[in-house]
């Protein structure tokens, strides 16, 4: 079968200490000290073998996420720029949707013919993460598509405890290609529902929300937003083709922060002058650029606000304790979409017609193009950039 083969140089850097496990399986911790030289292909490789727990998807719609674009973007020594678990040779692509062609011996919730979609992160259900209900930080963590191969081909098996049903999209889509496509947006729908309401506990109707970054998560976070009854969604992001996505997914103001600098003011002052100086109730940090977005976010917090960190950078961001302390305020971390039902959730918010992401799509690509189409991202503007098989 045809499919997107991300590969490099093993070739960890002199001042990274290499464990015996990275040594011995070649699955890297931090894939940007280990992997170099990387490259980008569509070509051949075997189809995936069908154990009895699995079921094998003819993909029909896999999404490019960012962290694809930075399995691939290098840094000046030839690193990649991705920091997580990497094993390379590996099929990338994880946004992803499909039709069921054949079941493992013990799966008896999927037939053939069904439409699916499936999660990223592999819990084992066993470690005492998992025991917990934290499955997003499940300690044998399974990484599909970083480091098994993911959906950026034409087929993919998965364990069955990872997918999800998502027949119910036909009624709304009226095929199969784009109840694919819905269905392919799920698991970055879930990265903000993860945080806004599993990590963060959500908010009560009418409060103020503001949002940094209007990439896919961000868009997300404010379609969800206005589902879940904010009053007032306040957007900052730097391109123009972003701002207009955040109006139609609901936003009410939209501002770049570049403009505003040039006009001598700044976000947290238009999130005081908004509100009345009263501040926003939840912010959400999905620019990934918390050294610009944290100061600003600090400053217009209001008594008993939320923060919820999407976005993902390496390195430590100076923060303001005493902010915190002063307005009763809370930061939330928050790692992934698995666990508390939220797949099924928004299965069926899309599948009730109140929760549309496909306005997101922007850029198509056939599989024989995936690599440009991950390249494509580069540049931080448009929406969602899907893959067609």
């Amino acid at each position: 079968m045809r499919a997107l083969v991300l590969d490099g140089q093993f070739d960890p850097r002199p001042d990274y200490p290499v464990s015996e496990m990275e040594r011995k399986n070649r699955i890297a911790r931090k894939g940007s000290n280990v992997w170099r030289y990387t490259t980008l292909e569509v070509k051949d490789i075997p189809e995936p073998e069908v154990g009895p727990e699995d079921v094998l998807i003819r993909v029909r719609a896999c999404g490019v996420c960012g962290s694809d674009l930075h399995l691939y973007e290098t840094d000046e020594d030839g690193y990649l720029i991705y920091p997580s678990w990497t094993k390379l040779p590996v099929v990338i692509g994880h946004e992803f949707a499909g039709e069921v062609v054949a079941v493992g011996d013990k799966v008896t919730d999927f037939k053939v013919g069904d439409l699916v979609t499936g999660e990223q992160l592999h819990w084992c259900g066993k470690c005492i993460s998992c025991r917990r209900g934290l499955y997003n930080h499940c300690r044998n963590m399974g990484r599909f598509g970083f480091v098994t191969n993911g959906a950026f081909a034409e087929y993919v098996a998965m364990r069955d405890k990872y997918v999800w049903n998502i027949n119910g999209l036909l009624a709304v889509y009226g095929d199969k290609d784009k109840a694919c496509e819905a269905g392919a947006l799920v698991e970055p729908t879930g990265i903000s529902y993860n945080g806004l309401f599993t990590r963060a506990g959500g908010f009560l109707p009418g409060a103020v929300v503001v949002v940094y970054g209007a990439g896919p998560i961000g868009l997300t976070s404010i379609a969800l937003s206005r589902i879940a009854g904010a009053s007032k969604i306040i957007v900052f992001e730097v391109t123009e083709s972003r701002q207009q996505l955040a109006l139609r997914f609901g936003a009410d103001h939209v501002y770049s922060p570049q403009a505003l600098a040039e006009q001598g003011t700044s976000p947290h002052e238009v999130v005081l002058e908004l509100t009345h100086g009263d501040g926003a109730d939840i912010q959400v940090e999905a620019a990934g650029v918390p050294k610009a977005t944290l100061p600003e976010i600090e400053q217009s917090l209001a008594v008993g606000a939320k923060v919820v960190h999407l976005g993902r950078r390496a390195g430590a961001v100076p923060t303001n304790i005493t902010i915190y302390q002063d307005t009763g305020s809370q930061s939330f971390g928050s790692l992934g979409h698995t666990g508390w039902g939220t797949f099924g959730n928004i299965i069926k918010l899309m599948a009730s017609g109140r929760l549309d992401m496909t306005p997101m799509i922007t850029a198509r690509y056939p599989l024989e193009q995936a690599a440009e189409a991950v390249r494509s991202l580069a540049n931080r503007e448009g929406g969602k950039v899907m893959v067609k098989m």
